[in-house]
């Protein structure tokens, strides 16, 4: 992978900036696919796969965010976060999108969905798609696969 983009930190707007991009993107002609996890139904960006080159993806159903569920509804979401995963890495391998966002990607090893090196895994792959991946915490091992970094404090 050769276009990385994390945007992480405590602070409000990282989807915000991200969603940014997609427009931005689809604005010079790219095509965008963001795949959105952990984040319920509550935060839908999904107005954005009305444009003709988006695709938006979220395979929960959940009303609330994930720390929020119950280990019933837990068990439930992990399942489809890591459906969400591989349907990721299928489109970062078949490069069949110039754009893919990976919404709270990072966020699945705060709550062992995945480990650091499934998400660098994800970052080794030999594609031509820019990848932006979002979350609030970012280790070192992978800020280093990083070509813009951004992080986003709260005050």
């Amino acid at each position: 992978m050769k276009d990385v983009h994390i945007i992480y930190g405590a602070g409000y707007g990282k989807t915000a900036a991200a969603m940014g991009l997609a427009v931005k993107a689809v604005g010079a002609g790219q095509s965008v696919t963001i795949v959105q996890f952990l984040k319920g139904t509550d935060a839908d960006y999904s107005v954005l796969s009305q444009l003709e080159d988006v695709n938006f993806f979220t395979f929960e159903n959940s009303t609330k965010p994930y720390g929020q569920l119950s280990f019933e509804e837990r068990e439930e979401q992990r399942a489809k976060a890591k459906n969400s995963f591989h349907y990721a890495k299928k489109v970062i391998d078949t490069g069949s999108s110039d754009v893919v966002i990976l919404d709270e990607v990072l966020g699945l090893m705060d709550y062992n969905i995945f480990s650091e090196e499934d998400i660098e895994e994800l970052l080794n792959i030999n594609s031509d798609s820019k990848l932006i991946l979002t979350g609030r915490n970012c280790p070192d091992k992978l800020k280093r696969y990083a070509s813009l970094l951004s992080r986003i404090e709260a005050n």
